[in-house]
């Protein structure tokens, strides 16, 4: 089995866990072909807002988005939950909504087509999307040179299958929020930063609005586990 996100925070563990893979099973991680701290610039700035309140994580955001994507050509908004897509979005100056293709109004590939013809056609812009858009969107060159990720994408724990997991983690003497909800938070921001640089000529950047990376020792190992990119931490 190949895949480029069977490793959570640099290992097989939640892997091995999920699909029943014996402990003595061979695993081998393959370096990539991408040169990340030559392509890509990783950034975690300040906004003064803790994630974890709502409101004002989502005032900060749209006071400082349009700063952060004004020099890419196209560019990539990632949300944990449509209520903040939609409220970011809304909060926007009309101006700026006019760049944005928001996940909803239309099909997925008629919003990819759309925003790569207007990135064609030498026009700004900037697509909003959730967990959909994280993972197998291919827009390599100018569709993308920015990345915006709105918060670390823990998952809600409101499925009885990973209620169920949990229970037998706990009950084990281990620690759900370490042993699931971390990795698949990891192993997503992964998948998210991988809409970066879809080719060796790519270049941009991947801005992080969750200050938890940072100040939180299960963010630092988050942020370990992402690719090599040069870093730019306010």
């Amino acid at each position: 089995m190949t895949s480029a996100t069977l490793t959570a925070l640099g290992k097989f563990d939640r892997f091995r866990m999920r699909s029943g893979l014996p402990r003595d099973a061979v695993t081998c991680v393959v370096p990539s072909p991408f040169v990340h701290g030559d392509a890509g610039l990783l950034r975690v700035p300040d906004l003064k807002a803790d994630p974890r309140d709502a409101a004002a994580h989502t005032a900060a955001i749209i006071r400082e988005l349009p700063n952060i994507v004004e020099d890419a050509r196209g560019a990539l908004v990632l949300f944990s939950s449509r209520k903040q897509m939609q409220d970011v979005f809304d909060g926007l100056d009309r101006d700026w909504r006019k760049l944005v293709l928001i996940q909803g109004n239309l099909s997925k590939q008629e919003t990819l087509n759309k925003h790569k013809a207007r990135v064609d056609d030498g026009q700004h812009s900037v697509l909003f999307g959730l967990a959909s858009f994280a993972e197998g969107v291919d827009l390599p060159g100018a569709y993308c040179e920015h990345v915006v990720i709105a918060k670390i994408p823990f998952a809600v724990p409101d499925d009885p299958v990973e209620a169920a997991l949990a229970e037998w983690i706990e009950a084990r003497g281990g620690n759900p929020f370490m042993e699931i909800a971390v990795p698949d938070a990891s192993l997503k921001l992964i998948q998210a930063c991988g809409r970066l640089l879809r080719t060796e000529q790519d270049r941009g950047v991947i801005t992080l609005l969750d200050r938890r990376l940072v100040t939180q020792r299960y963010g630092k190992a988050i942020l370990n586990a992402l690719p090599p990119f040069r870093r730019e931490i306010c």
